[in-house]
C-alpha cells in the first residue's frame, strides 16, 4: 500500500495534471508508460508510484522545481537548510 506522504505527493502530481489540461494517456506517453498505469498510480488500490525519475520529468513538462512539489509553502517559511529537507522529503516519499 501506498503511505500517506505518497498519496499526497500523487495528488500534487494529479492536480498539476489536471491544472495542465493533461489526460492520463498524455502523460502517461510522455513518460513512455502504457494507458492505464497514471490510473493505477492515482488510485488509491494499487500500491504503484511515481519513479522519482519520472517526478523529475514531471516537473519539467510543467516547469515546476522538484522542490516544489515535495516541500510545502510554510516550510519555506522556515530558516532551515532547503537541500536538507529535500533529500529528507525524497527519502520519506521512497520509503
Amino acid at each position: 500500500m501506498k503511505t500517506e506522504y505518497q498519496v499526497e505527493i500523487i495528488n500534487k502530481v494529479r492536480r498539476l495534471r489536471e491544472a495542465n489540461q493533461y489526460s492520463q494517456t498524455q502523460l502517461a506517453n510522455h513518460l513512455g508508460l502504457s494507458d492505464g498505469q497514471i490510473g493505477n498510480v492515482e488510485s488509491l488500490k494499487y500500491s504503484q508510484k511515481y519513479t522519482l525519475s519520472q517526478i523529475y520529468r514531471i516537473c519539467k513538462l510543467f516547469h515546476i522545481a522538484i522542490e516544489h512539489l515535495f516541500i510545502d509553502d510554510d516550510e519555506y517559511s522556515k530558516n532551515i537548510d532547503i537541500v536538507d529537507l529535500l533529500i529528507q522529503k525524497i527519502i520519506q516519499y521512497e520509503e
